[in-house]
């Protein structure tokens, strides 16, 4: 739990969460939203999915990533609690 707080600390990683809670989408297309350089959203996406927020489906040539729901669900409940 602590790393998925770590990882949702960030502004940008908190951006790819919030892009990925719609629908599933590639780096390229997470880089086109936010206007960041490729490398930089790779790293997000690596802290995020090394935190079990985000998973990952290849398509071709193309990863797709998106909200593990189940995990990002734990982490709300969490905050939840600690706000009562």
């Amino acid at each position: 739990m602590i790393d998925m707080l770590k990882a949702i600390a960030e502004e940008n990683r908190l951006k790819i969460i919030k892009l990925l809670a719609s629908d599933s989408m590639c780096v390229c297309d997470i880089q086109e939203k936010l206007q960041l350089p490729q490398n930089l959203v790779s790293h997000h996406i690596a802290v995020l999915k090394k935190a079990g927020l985000i998973e990952s489906c290849r398509c071709g040539k193309n990863n797709f990533y998106s909200l593990n729901k189940q995990s990002f669900n734990q982490v709300h409940n969490l905050l939840i609690k600690l706000g009562e």
